[in-house]
């Protein structure tokens, strides 16, 4: 009996050789991005970069001292090393470099630890000026099932140049703007659409702490002139006159305000005239107080005083009690019930 012949299936005719590779799927941002010619890219970084200035040098370097150094600092610096009276928020110093802070501020930052990064995307623009929503990937644990499954947060993020557009995967900061706002955006991991360099930029967190020590500069400012003012300062009163402030009530070169003060503030007081409190050696009149008020008595008759006031008390009391079971009892005879 001869063997079988070796044989082939139809199928490996039908079909050609070489398997056809499956299409690579490619997502709607880098199909996007791909499709801009790289060219149109590059004229746009050219054509809107900023010029250059002191802080684009190379050896531009505002960590030095001024002796090391040899140059004028920018504005924005300068703002960030001025070291303010009272304490800064901790959020609005914990992502700026050490180095560039002085005094209490740079020891603050060197003792704060560095949050996660936090990492979203774009969701919504343009529903609000400067706030866009922000999806943060995270976990939620069901209890039921003992498991955690994948989740996401969006956030309310403060966008200050309005330099986002939905798609983006943007890296964000904890910052509190407002009652609903608590995070601001730190940088554009990966831009949707226009490039970078044709955006508005995005500040610094030194940029974000000068502009609130710009702001918050003239205000400690105005205030240190109207305490010096209503001390009677003649420069403090001129030059919150310059600014169009009023100096305060009263308020004249050499005399100090006077309305809202306590009376008879800063001239001598004796017992009699509204003194409040004693000092050491001072000699008061017979049956006077240092408020001037209460005469002093013996204590036999205070002990007496404060005893009756305390049985009229108890008297009141007893009548009280003996009022209220009256009423119960009428109540009952009624069939009533009281509260």
């Amino acid at each position: 009996m001869s063997a079988r012949a070796f044989s082939l299936p139809i199928r490996a005719f039908s079909r050609p050789q070489i398997a056809q590779q499956a299409e690579r799927y490619t997502c709607r941002r880098c199909l996007h991005a791909s499709s801009q010619p790289r060219a149109q890219a590059e004229a746009a970084e050219t054509t809107d970069s900023p010029a250059p200035t002191s802080t684009s040098d190379p050896s531009y370097e505002p960590t030095l001292t001024f002796a090391q150094r040899g140059y004028a600092l920018s504005k924005s610096d300068r703002l960030v090393k001025r070291v303010l009276p009272h304490n800064v928020r901790p959020q609005l110093l914990q992502h700026v470099e050490p180095a560039m802070l002085q005094g209490r501020e740079r020891e603050a930052v060197e003792k704060m630890h560095k949050h996660h990064e936090i990492v979203g995307v774009v969701v919504r623009t343009g529903k609000m000026d400067k706030t866009v929503s922000v999806r943060v990937a995270g976990q939620r644990y069901e209890p039921r099932i003992g498991k955690y499954f994948a989740d996401h947060t969006t956030h309310l993020v403060h966008d200050p140049n309005n330099s986002l557009a939905q798609g983006d995967v943007v890296s964000l900061h904890r910052l509190r703007v407002s009652s609903a706002v608590h995070h601001v955006v730190a940088s554009i991991v990966t831009p949707f659409g226009t490039p970078i360099a044709s955006r508005p930029p995005i500040p610094s967190p030194e940029e974000r702490l000068a502009a609130y020590k710009a702001a918050r500069l003239p205000k400690l400012h105005r205030r240190t002139l109207r305490r010096e003012a209503a001390m009677g300062s003649a420069a403090a009163i001129a030059e919150l006159k310059a600014m169009g402030l009023d100096p305060g009530a009263g308020v004249a070169p050499g005399a100090g305000e006077t309305v809202g003060t306590e009376k008879g503030a800063g001239k001598k007081r004796t017992p009699a005239k509204g003194a409040l409190l004693g000092s050491k050696g001072q000699k008061l009149p017979e049956g006077v107080l240092p408020g001037g008020k209460h005469e002093v008595g013996k204590i036999d008759a205070r002990a007496k005083h404060n005893k009756e006031a305390t049985v009229k008390r108890q008297e009141k009391a007893g009548e009280n009690l003996r009022e209220a079971q009256e009423v119960q009892k009428g109540l009952d005879g009624q069939g009533l019930e009281g509260r």
